[in-house]
């Protein structure tokens, strides 16, 4: 299983078309087969700040989301509006360990 954190800094201009199209990714992504888990969280005290959250089954499934057109078009779509590069980390969960948890 695999956890990835993004932080993503949106320009203030474009945090309501940033907020859309990244439900719309997020409504693809649930539909996965590899992802447990996609929430979409925004920063209290930094409105433009977002957190992506995102739980995988394996390597494979978080190589096979980024090839998904959901992606592609959200990825396409938000490039523009990004104040900064987007940051990522992966993680390793210590618990829950049961898939049916998340």
């Amino acid at each position: 299983m695999i956890v990835r954190i993004i932080d993503v800094y949106v320009v203030k201009e474009c945090i309501e078309a940033f907020k859309s199209a990244t439900v719309a990714n997020r409504e693809g992504s649930i539909q996965e087969a590899g992802i447990l888990r996609f929430d979409v969280l925004q920063d209290s005290s930094n409105t433009a700040h977002f957190v992506l959250y995102e739980v995988y089954r394996s390597q494979e499934a978080t190589e096979s989301h980024k090839e998904a057109e959901h992606y592609q078009e959200w990825k396409a779509t938000v490039e523009s509006m990004m104040a900064k590069s987007r940051e990522s980390v992966a993680c390793g969960p210590i618990t829950p360990l049961d898939e049916d948890q998340w």
